[in-house]
């Protein structure tokens, strides 16, 4: 019975043997097949969003392309001006020059009958164009056909119908070589030959004349598909419908026995459709030989399975026999299925463990993604191992080993671009990545490569390998290196860069053109306002005027000079938002500011019934270091403010108190309080917002700017105070302002010895060290002289001329001896041409200057000091210069006026009216020029020495001033280089005064004009 159940279970034992072999064989082939057909499927999702991602990158490459063409023709015909079309000539040289500028073949007007104008002549083939120059409107991108597969890419824009030759040029278009911007997009194939990009016409034509990635010889595309065969779902009509319309698709086909997958998309701007093509059979190749090796080795491991499964059935007899002729040997029995199970618990636990490793393999697979390629470095031994490389192997290689300085090295003299080569050298070097490791968990480094021709950007990273381990050592013994493409990232960081730089640009750009139209406003504004005030100055000087009529005429003159101050305050505003607004560091007279303050609010509050007061609390000097006129300003503000919201009856009161003190410093705190119409509380927090009014009824009856408040919190906070305020309706207002003077040593009792007013002194400093510079400035701020400086001769005429053109000479100027290119006495000769003997002028030089002495004197030189400068002893050698030419310019007789003969060019009658009344004041005898040209033909129409000065307006029909002082200046005339030329003008910004410099004016008046400086101005001029 026995032997019966032994051979039983021998027979089931070798039929389940048998089975599970064919099971493990059969399921090896079906899970093979299986899993290729699942991942071809995967491969092909994947290829639709991959496809999907790079089609829509590259359209938004060759759209933005298209759009720069776009942009350059915007700017090309931008550039156009009048000149440029007032003759065949000019136009034909402004087209070669935008050819030459952008590398087009072609770049031409259409007039309005279809004519042609190119930069060689005129041409009649507009039918060869696709683009309908009668109804253009907007850009248009479109093809011209050459024939022979040779395109053109045309862009058209329409124009303001430009007056051209009798003619009106209505378009404007450049034509370009396909291959051009073919170039510019990059339009390129995958290295792989499996995925290639092009782009098609509507029709299906290309413009790369390649079709299907070189596969058909067609150059049509719609043409070439129409004898592939389409996978379900796909048709050739489906194709040319979205082609027609527009519309994004995708589309599966094969084509020659080659599988392939194209999406389209349409290209903005254009009718053109970009394509991405994906050969599927290269990877369905690739993989049916990875699911082929799959197969083949699960076959192996059921072969080996099947073999372990017949040895344990062996064993499995053996302990059965066993067991039989033991039976009665129970207590061995336990201890072998004792045995058994912990040997099954082992295998267990083994498996575990291998199925964590697989994971953590997994893991630091899918880790290391990011890198091309993957190295192990040995950094004693200087040889390292290689874990993954990338498609082409870059680091030389045998057997997976290499020696590490020698393979980087060659690298970087391989392919690292000479830019960066140097750097990636110091980088690999291994005490260097010991050292930065040492506090590092990570180091990386990124550089540019050329490879094939291409660029492309990279980073080299390196890690420790033993960071977070039990190395026992602090040093770095051996490192992970891994390479990563940051191509894309760098590009982009790139392009955000450049994008910041135009965004700048345009900053700048706006920048310019608010001040320029502030300037224009200026002078619109100025103009009449010099006319307003000019009548009314000459007005109110007539006798025989009646009480009522002067006191109309105050009026007219108060509400002129409250408009002045409010295009001040607009130009003041426009400084301090663009930085121009700048702090003076200078000594002033408190006392005297306060009592300035008080004797205009105390005159305005008495004349409104008001009630102003003035109180000083504690000590305060006499003298203080700052920008008195800008404290001016501010408290002038306020109070204004104060008194114009107080009704009759109320009360103003000015307190000022010092709060604190140290280092040679004064907190000061100036409160202004007002029983005035007050302010709601919501309100005050908008107070100094600019162009900021509570209500529009209370503007129209006290009338402001809206500036007035927001400029003074500017003013504080450049003088690092703060400013406060507390208000209540109907209540009144308490204005609270605390500021940091700079303390001074001198005294209204020192007033009377000195020879020489810092405060009133205006120093310029030139020498090339700019240390030297500073520390002159500080010497001269310790005497309370506030000094400007440049670094050269050239910077430092440059700046003469433009104090000379206001009127705001230098009182003294300091010159460095040894500078290069032009040396003090060469600079000391050249300021004396522009200034005169007026402005004292020191050589400051380390060396004996006894060799330079006579050749200095001779040029202007009125002193010497020797470095290093020392307060005492420039104020000793200032004084004595001051003092000479004080002495020297009282001797100095003044020009009389009376009989002098002006030129007066002024094309606004009533301006010209006013000024010849003011001349008329000193007996001058004034001729009136309408414009620039009148004066010019008036002043060469005369004799030499006719005229003794010419007052030119800059702003003029037909011709302005700085115009007309050019061509005067080119004359032949013995007096045209010597005769005065001043500017008259509402121009009045620092850009202004240098053109009339330029243009060869000898000052700069801005209007209004004051009648004592422009006397003061033509007494310094004439000879």
């Amino acid at each position: 019975m026995k032997s019966i159940n032994t051979k039983s279970s021998k027979v089931v034992a070798l039929v389940g043997t048998i089975a599970v072999l064919l099971i493990l064989i059969l399921g090896t082939f079906w899970s093979g097949k299986k899993a290729g057909g699942d991942t071809q499927q995967a491969v092909r999702n994947v290829s639709l969003f991959y496809l999907d991602e790079l089609a829509g990158r590259r359209e938004q490459v060759v759209a933005s392309t298209l759009s720069d063409y776009i942009s350059d023709m915007d700017v090309e015909v931008g550039l156009l001006t009048p000149e440029d079309l007032s003759s065949t000539e000019n136009l034909q040289a402004y087209q070669l020059r935008m050819k030459q500028l952008y590398g087009l073949e072609k770049f031409a007007f259409v007039d309005e009958s279809g004519t042609i104008y190119t930069s060689r002549g005129t041409r009649n083939d507009i039918d060869r164009y696709a683009f309908n120059y009668q109804s253009l409107s907007e850009p248009e991108i479109s093809i011209k056909d050459e024939g022979e597969e040779n395109f053109k890419i045309v862009v058209a824009v329409p124009t303001d119908q430009l007056s051209y030759e009798g003619h009106h040029l209505v378009v404007c278009f450049m034509e370009m070589d396909m291959e051009q911007m073919l170039d510019d997009i990059s339009l390129q194939s995958g290295s792989n030959k499996t995925t290639f990009c092009n782009i098609y016409t509507s029709e299906g034509h290309s413009l790369t004349n390649t079709v299907l990635g070189g596969l058909s010889s067609d150059n049509n595309l719609l043409e070439a598909l129409k004898t592939a065969s389409f996978e379900e779902g796909y048709s050739i009509d489906t194709i040319m419908k979205d082609f027609s319309e527009r519309n994004t698709g995708v589309v599966s086909f094969t084509y020659n026995g080659i599988k392939e997958t194209m999406y389209y998309v349409p290209i903005h701007r254009t009718d053109w459709m970009l394509t991405y093509l994906i050969r599927e059979s290269v990877i369905s190749e690739q993989i049916d030989t990875i699911a082929e090796g799959i197969v083949r080795r699960n076959f192996i491991l059921a072969v080996m399975t099947t073999l372990v499964m017949v040895g344990i059935f062996l064993v499995m007899l053996i302990q059965t026999r066993k067991t039989t002729k033991l039976m009665m040997e129970r207590e061995t029995s336990e201890l072998m299925h004792q045995e058994l199970e912990e040997r099954i618990a082992l295998q267990d636990q083994l498996l575990e463990q291998e199925k964590k490793r697989a994971q953590l393999d997994s893991m630091i697979t899918a880790l290391a993604s990011d890198y091309r390629s993957v190295y192990y470095v040995n950094l004693e031994s200087d040889d390292g191992i290689c874990y993954r490389s990338g498609a082409t192997e870059e680091i030389e290689t045998v057997d997976d080993e290499f020696c590490f300085s020698e393979a980087f090295t060659q690298y970087a003299q391989k392919y690292v671009d000479e830019e960066y080569r140097d750097q990636f050298l110091e980088f690999i070097r291994p005490e260097n990545i010991q050292k930065e490791l040492k506090t590092n968990t990570i180091i990386a480094f990124r550089y540019l490569t050329k490879k094939d021709g291409m660029e492309s950007y990279e980073m080299l990273r390196m890690a420790d390998v033993n960071r977070g381990g039990e190395s026992g050592s602090d040093k770095v013994h051996a490192v992970g290196v891994g390479f990563t493409d940051i191509d894309e990232e760098m590009r982009d960081s790139l392009a955000k860069n450049q994008a910041l730089s135009d965004a700048l640009k345009t900053a700048e750009e706006a920048s310019k053109a608010k001040t320029t139209f502030l300037s224009s406003m200026s002078h619109e504004i100025r103009t009449p306002m010099n006319a307003i005030i000019g009548l009314d100055a000459l007005a109110l000087n007539d006798p025989d005027i009646s009480d009522s009529t002067k006191d109309y005429l105050e009026k007219i003159g108060s509400s002129a000079q409250h408009l002045l101050s409010l295009i001040n305050d607009i130009l003041d505003m426009s400084r301090i938002e663009s930085g121009r607004m700048v702090l003076k560091n200078e000594e002033f007279t408190f006392s005297k500011l306060i009592e300035q303050i008080n004797v205009i609010f105390s005159s305005q509050c008495q004349e409104k019934g008001l009630d102003y007061n003035c109180v000083i609390e504690g000590h305060l000097k006499d003298y203080y270091i700052g920008d008195s006129v800008k404290l001016r300003q501010v408290l002038i503000n306020i109070l204004g403010n104060a008194v114009k919201f107080t009704p009759t009856g109320g009360k103003v009161e000015l307190l000022i108190k010092k709060t604190g003190g140290f280092d040679g410093r004064s907190a000061l705190q100036f409160q202004v309080s007002d029983t005035g119409i007050g302010m709601s509380k919501e309100y005050l927090p908008k107070i100094f917002d600019t162009f900021s009014q509570e209500d529009a009824g209370a503007t129209n009856k006290y009338g402001s700017s809206g500036l007035g408040m927001a400029i003074t919190k500017n003013i504080v906070e450049m003088m690092n105070g703060d400013i406060q305020v507390e208000s209540e309706k109907n209540v009144g207002t308490v204005f609270t302002i605390n500021l940091t003077l700079m303390d001074s040593e001198r005294s209204l009792e020192d007033d009377e010895d000195m020879e020489i007013h810092p405060r009133d002194m205006k120093v310029l400093v030139v020498d090339d060290d700019p240390l030297a510079c500073e520390q002159a400035k500080l010497v001269l701020s310790q005497a309370g002289i506030v000094a400007e400086s440049v670094e050269s001769g050239s910077d430092a005429m440059e700046l003469v001329k433009l104090s000379q053109a206001r009127q705001e000479p230098y009182n003294l100027i300091i010159v460095d001896w040894q500078m290069p290119e032009m040396d003090g006495v060469e600079t000391s000769r050249q300021i004396r041409t522009v200034i005169g003997r007026d402005t004292a002028v020191i050589i400051l030089t380390a060396y004996n200057w006894d060799d330079i002495y006579e050749e200095a004197i001779s040029a202007g030189v009125d002193s010497f000091i020797a470095k290093p400068l020392f307060t005492e002893n420039l104020l000793n050698e200032i004084k004595k210069v001051i003092k000479k030419k004080h002495l020297d310019k009282g001797e100095k007789e003044k020009v009389n006026l009376e009989g002098r003969r002006v030129l007066l060019a002024e094309d606004v009658d009533i301006n010209a009216q006013i000024m010849m009344e003011v001349l008329g004041m000193r007996h001058i005898e004034a001729e009136h020029a309408v414009n620039g040209k009148v004066a010019v033909e008036m002043y060469k129409s005369q004799p030499d020495g006719y005229y003794d000065a010419i007052l030119m307006d800059m702003r003029m029909p037909e011709m302005d001033g700085l115009e007309a002082t050019k061509i005067i200046r080119a004359m032949e005339k013995p007096d045209a280089k010597e005769i005065p030329i001043i500017a008259l003008t509402a121009n009045a910004f620092d850009e202004d005064v240098q053109q009339s410099l330029q243009a060869g004016l000898n000052a700069h008046l801005s209007k209004p004009i004051e009648p004592d400086v422009l006397f003061e101005t033509l007494e310094k001029l004439i000879h």
